[in-house]
């Protein structure tokens, strides 16, 4: 077994919304509507949990029943969690509207996009710090996300990011994430950050995964691709959430980069055959720790 996984990222609720015609401006269209709970890092440190690592989860979230929602969920997914209560933001809402197996996401972070430095707890006692994108994007928590990697590389954890959204990165993008040791793209988000030989220049490793269902693998000493498994899409949304689980509770644990990617792409796999970007409750959860502040 690892130590512990510190997760720094979004909290959210997730509106689910399958049109059951095509929507046509001004009308009134029928639709299947579902709220979930979300957030990248919510989603990957569920996932975390689901796949046996001891997770903790960083975030900011408002002062309303969403919130302490959250909260709830996460603890009762087994995830210590320490998050920070906004007082004047709501907590992050995301519209996923769904369209054969494909979504569209209407985002808006509240509180999430307040996340501070002061919100950070102390990284000592984990063994890596995974942080999602959109902390790092946002103006507003880049001064955390900033923060957060620089303490992890103090207290001698590895890092991971994912970038998390294609058309908000840039070259920029990479002197934020300089020196991570794992990025996780997809294939968009690795060709907006300048392709391969650009981002290898700024972190030690790359797990990325494209439209095919094939994840690669690069670093000093190779490459590997592996082939997701084929299955039924039903909802894509935290699909890459997971696959970023499984890879790094794989490496962690000592698997070699082909075994990681075998493995996060099954989580990957596991999140697209389901509603939702989480999964399922565990049925005899881990016991946790929630802290609101």
């Amino acid at each position: 077994m690892t130590g512990r996984v510190l997760v720094v990222g979004d909290v959210a609720a997730d509106v689910l919304v399958t049109p059951l015609a095509t929507p046509v401006p001004g009308a009134d269209v029928r639709a299947r509507i579902r709220t979930t709970a979300g957030g990248a890092g919510a989603n990957t440190a569920a996932w975390l949990a689901h796949l046996g690592a001891t997770v903790t989860l960083v975030a900011r979230v408002g002062d309303d029943a969403a919130g302490r929602g959250a909260a709830a969920e996460l603890a009762a997914a087994g995830i210590d969690t320490a998050l920070a209560v906004d007082p004047q933001h709501p907590t992050c809402t995301v519209v996923a509207l769904l369209h054969d197996g494909d979504r569209t996401l209407l985002s808006d972070r509240g509180a999430a996009a307040y996340l501070s430095p002061a919100d950070l707890p102390d990284p000592a006692g984990a063994t890596h710090l995974h942080l999602s994108g959109y902390v790092l994007l946002d103006a507003s928590s880049r001064p955390a996300g900033i923060a957060a990697l620089a303490a992890a590389r103090a207290a001698g954890l590895s890092t991971s990011v994912d970038p998390q959204v294609a058309p908000a990165l840039g070259p920029a993008f990479l002197d934020l994430v300089r020196g991570v040791d794992l990025l996780l793209p997809n294939a968009a988000e690795l060709a907006a950050l300048g392709g391969i030989a650009a981002v290898r220049r700024s972190v030690g490793a790359v797990a990325s995964t494209a439209a095919g269902g094939v994840a690669t693998w690069q670093d000093g000493a190779g490459t590997w691709n592996v082939a997701a498994p084929a299955v039924e899409v039903v909802d894509a949304t935290g699909a890459g959430d997971a696959f970023n689980a499984g890879v790094l509770l794989a490496r962690l644990r000592g698997a070699d980069p082909e075994a990681a990617l075998r493995a996060g792409c099954a989580a990957g796999a596991a999140a697209v055959s389901a509603l939702g970007a989480r999964p399922s409750p565990s049925a005899t959860p881990t016991p946790s720790r929630t802290t609101l502040s």
